[in-house]
């Protein structure tokens, strides 16, 4: 199932196209009413504030809903997963909305696993999502992504990497970022990682800072 958001004035402005932003455990981004535990990441309210501060360009966000998340967000399911985006769901997408349809505008992004697999896709497919955002990321957890990242090219798009500290999968974010020093990445540039004193692994931390990698990728 996808959940859709379109920006304000995409109904009224007929000839403007979007960037588009597709986000894992789509049930968590919208209605507190499917929410894991009734918290949701307020993704429309962020992105109209952001969009009123003329901070961001206006976006269009696609709620993905998985079937099995340990299945889709992990090695080997998340290859299958991916392709199901890459090849039916972005497609539609692309068909039935105004989109941008090129990778510097397309980007992805999770949290914990969802992180994992939002990496994953950008890491497999550079040429359709460009940017990838990843809060509290498992990273290691069944994924190859440390070895994959050490020995093959770096991509053209920006990573986002966070975490709480100390325990909010912190290790793992940093020897992500360590690992993404190594292979090119500059901080500010097409990388950007942040961790933040004592934040827990749930939707109200992540719905408080996932207005830094909307600019990130999409800064007016």
């Amino acid at each position: 199932a996808l959940r859709v958001f379109y920006p304000p004035g995409y109904e009224e402005n007929t000839l403007a196209t979007y960037p588009v932003l597709y986000m894992q455990d789509g049930q968590n981004l919208f209605f507190a009413d499917e929410a894991f535990g009734g918290h949701h990441w307020m993704v429309d309210e962020t992105l109209r504030v952001l969009s009123a501060m003329n901070l961001v360009q206006p976006a269009i966000v696609v709620g993905v809903y998985p079937n099995d998340r340990m299945a889709d967000y992990t090695k080997p399911g998340y290859e299958a997963y991916g392709k199901f985006l890459v090849e039916i769901v972005k497609p539609w997408v692309d068909a039935h909305y105004r989109t941008k349809t090129d990778a510097p505008n397309t980007a992805v992004m999770g949290s914990s696993l969802g992180g994992v697999v939002s990496f994953y896709l950008a890491w497999q497919w550079p040429e359709v999502f460009g940017h990838a955002a990843c809060l509290s990321s498992t990273f290691g957890y069944q994924d190859d992504l440390h070895e994959r990242v050490e020995s093959e090219p770096q991509r053209k798009g920006k990573i986002y990497l966070d975490s709480g500290w100390p325990r909010d999968n912190y290790e793992a974010t940093r020897a992500m970022r360590n690992s993404l020093r190594a292979r090119g990445y500059r901080d500010g540039e097409n990388l950007l990682y942040l961790a933040f004193p004592r934040a827990t692994h749930d939707e109200q931390a992540w719905a408080m800072r996932a207005h830094i990698p909307f600019q990130f990728f999409f800064g007016g």
